[in-house]
């Protein structure tokens, strides 16, 4: 008999979606552009893409997704291009306009999606202490894809600030997002730092960050710094699809046909789910709004995504929308766990103990599975397959339950012994 821990949670292929770029009101890419044509020379459509993202447009998506169970990551920028710190306040915008953006926040985008900062700005680095920019004008995702690796200390500083201006605002992150290029040729480095700096600010053990797009199908959930015997890690998540709603520039090309087609066969993700690989769109705020509030552009192409989604898996048999750290601490919880066999007895060691652990048996006839000395409930369709039960089917077993602690041990029953 063979015993080990599935890829995903309950055989299913996780679904999510990235939203960078995003935060309280503002629209960070109308300042982004500006202040960066000076830079560079180029003639982006700063003065053409909206100044604000309504309160009205991000609740009536967060209700949508909690809806249609969608989940991910949504990510608030703490000082959007050196504007001001939204624990501070805004200047462009009255404190009622802010506090009535962040309850809608917690309460309707909290749910179903992790929240983390862009770092501090997602354009000029800051003095972590004031938010007011360096002197010598470096920006976060140019400069600062190669991390100062001799100057520590800073960088745990300023990725702390990021995470505390979120935890000032009842906000408090599972990880962490790259802007633009940031950490990406340091990425070891990378990973040790943001793992310290979001576990001393809000003491998630297993927090995780976002940089990397895969475009093969081999689509990784890396597990960085592992400590089996503190049960902490840092997991990494890596986005499957390139944006195909609208860009980050607002304006970009949006095309639902790219994630999947009509006949739900043709595209990226069905590509992704028969591959058995993590689904995780890559998308940006400004391309969901568009141009304007009547726009909405990749917000549209969204739903015709998750919609066919749906038709192709109409009783979520192969996928499941999952948050991004929800992926990441499985990833976390399967990379440290040890699994002993010795004839129907399976013995777990797991550092990090997860909902939903579930397991593939095979080489065994499998009549009955035991976690704990309490019986799993057998059922008869993949379909039905959920935790606290197991089902039996492609020559082997697959079993799921929530771990209670760090030692599980489970009994195998086996027809004909």
């Amino acid at each position: 008999m063979r015993v080990e821990i599935a890829r995903h949670a309950l055989d299913r292929v996780p679904l999510s979606i990235i939203f960078d770029d995003s935060t309280l009101l503002v629209n960070l890419n109308y300042f982004f552009m500006r202040d960066r044509n000076l830079v560079d020379g180029e003639n982006r459509r700063w003065e053409d893409v909206p100044v604000v993202h309504p309160e009205s447009f991000t609740r009536e998506f967060a209700e949508w997704c909690l809806e249609h169970g969608v989940k991910g990551k949504y990510s608030i920028v703490p000082c959007p291009a050196a504007l001001g710190r939204i624990d501070e306040g805004l200047p462009m915008f009255s404190r009622a306009q802010q506090e009535d953006w962040l309850a809608m926040c917690r309460e309707l985008i909290t749910p179903n999606f992790d929240i983390t900062p862009e770092m501090i700005t997602h354009t000029v680095v800051v003095d972590p202490d004031t938010c007011q920019p360096l002197p010598e004008g470096i920006w976060e995702q140019y400069e600062w894809q190669t991390l100062p690796v001799d100057e520590e200390e800073r960088v745990f500083r300023y990725i702390s600030r990021a995470c505390e201006i979120l935890v000032n605002v009842g906000l408090p992150p599972a990880g962490v997002t790259s802007p633009g290029g940031f950490g990406g040729n340091t990425l070891e480095f990378y990973a040790r730092v943001a793992g310290a700096a979001v576990r001393a600010v809000t003491g998630e053990p297993l927090p995780y960050f976002f940089k990397r797009i895969a475009g093969n199908l081999d689509i990784e959930v890396p597990v960085w710094h592992g400590d089996r015997k503190r049960g902490e890690a840092t997991g990494e998540i890596i986005a499957s699809t390139q944006d195909w709603t609208g860009s980050w520039t607002g304006y970009g090309e949006v095309n639902a046909d790219r994630y999947i087609e009509a006949d739900l066969q043709g595209g990226r993700l069905p590509e992704l789910i028969d591959a058995k690989q993590p689904v995780v769109l890559c998308s940006h705020w400004q391309g969901f709004y568009g141009m304007h509030d009547e726009d909405r552009a990749g917000y549209n192409a969204f739903k015709q995504v998750v919609a066919r989604l749906a038709e192709r898996d109409p009783r979520g048999e192969y996928t499941r929308w999952r948050t991004c750290s929800e992926i990441t601490r499985y990833a976390c919880m399967r990379e440290m766990a040890e699994v002993a066999v010795a004839g129907a007895a399976v013995v777990l060691d797991l550092p990090v103990q997860v909902p939903e652990l579930t397991l593939r048996i095979e080489d065994a006839n499998v009549a009955g599975v035991s976690v704990a000395g309490t019986p799993l409930r057998k059922v008869g369709t993949r379909a039905d397959f959920q935790t606290g039960t197991f089902w039996v089917a492609d020559g082997g077993a697959w079993a799921a339950f929530d771990p209670q602690g760090a030692q599980v041990s489970i009994e195998i029953q086996v027809r004909g012994e």
